[in-house]
């Protein structure tokens, strides 16, 4: 059966008036009766139509932000925030207050449904590692405007996102690691079976074989983006007598996390092994060494981003159209290597 506004007031006992509130998060509506409703919307699995989710007053002058990740600490991720920050600037400059949703998955594993159900926002820039084809596809079903930030390959639907070129990021550190005269560059994965932590390893990879260098196994470890495995799998490595005279992280924390253990080890960085990492986080230029690093612009993500996200809330972009926008970006060389 397919729910509507009158067949789930009538569920609830109430009009169709105070479906509409509730719908619309309005003001109202006594919180018991709020909850009833709430509760009978869940069951049946209602999806308000968009139209009827705009009758009390059209358009709602608000952008939302969703971050899907499993990591609590996501919201003060470097890249996050700097991103945030570009897209908080962007919507106060086009008369848009900014609503920041946070997937509690593990808890609540209906909250990302309730972003478009019980939400008002007139569209979405969508981040974290664990977005779903499901997400959305019912962000589509309700006719949503949303952007990723990050490249996502999704057979079912067309999707707008911004990304940076990881691919050149990567290659242009281990050509820079090579012309130095290193020859054995350990690669610390982020999060695999990603698109941005295949195309880095993509990079790396060309980069040794342009220069007639194999990829060695052994010298590929299992960093999961995190400082304290980095470390950890440097140091097996090191214990285990595999010899390295270079580190390239697939991101600046795993670059720290290595700097630390060679430091404890009393290998001198760069003379003995040279470190790279990625992203440039703002920690990466006040580092012992500094760190050499690729620099994503991660203010252009979210300026790009929210770009895209104003075409399609203006008619200038069609809400389905499939663009991909990527962003250049930069080696910068410090006393790492």
């Amino acid at each position: 059966m397919k729910h509507t506004l009158e067949t789930i007031a009538r569920l609830a006992g109430v009009s169709r008036g105070t479906v509409s509130r509730v719908v619309n998060d309005m003001p109202g509506v006594k919180p018991h009766v709020r909850q009833k409703v709430q509760d009978i919307i869940e069951q049946t699995g209602y999806v308000p139509h968009p139209q009827a989710r705009s009758l009390a007053g059209g358009t709602t002058g608000n952008i939302g932000v969703a971050a899907f990740s499993d990591n609590p600490d996501y919201l003060t991720h470097h890249i996050f925030y700097e991103v945030l920050q570009a897209i908080q600037a962007d919507s106060a400059a086009n008369d848009y207050d900014l609503l920041l949703f946070s997937n509690r998955s593990s808890a609540d594993q209906q909250y990302w449904k309730r972003i478009g159900t019980r939400r008002k926002v007139d569209g979405l820039v969508i981040m974290g590692e664990h977005i779903r084809e499901e997400h959305l596809l019912f962000y589509r079903q309700l006719e949503i405007p949303f952007v990723l930030i990050g490249k996502r390959d999704f057979q079912k639907l067309p999707i707008a996102c911004v990304t940076s070129d990881y691919h050149s990021g990567a290659y242009m550190a281990t050509k820079h690691l090579i012309e130095q005269g290193r020859r054995r560059i350990v690669y610390i994965h982020g999060l695999q079976n990603m698109h941005h932590e295949n195309a880095r390893f993509s990079g790396y990879s060309e980069g040794l074989e342009e220069a007639g260098i194999d990829v060695h196994p052994e010298l590929v470890l299992a960093g999961n983006a995190s400082r304290e495995d980095a470390g950890v799998e440097l140091r097996r490595l090191i214990q285990e007598g595999h010899s390295f005279d270079a580190v390239f992280a697939a991101n600046d924390l795993m670059a720290f996390g290595a700097l630390e253990v060679l430091s404890q080890l009393k290998i001198d960085v760069p003379q003995e092994v040279a470190v790279v990492g990625y992203d440039d986080v703002q920690a990466a230029a006040y580092y012992s060494p500094p760190l050499t690093t690729v620099r994503q612009d991660k203010r252009r993500l979210g300026e790009e981003a929210m770009r895209m996200l104003l075409d399609m809330l203006k008619g200038r972009m069609a809400v389905d159209e499939a663009r991909t926008v990527v962003i250049e970006s930069d080696l910068i060389v410090r006393d790492s290597g």
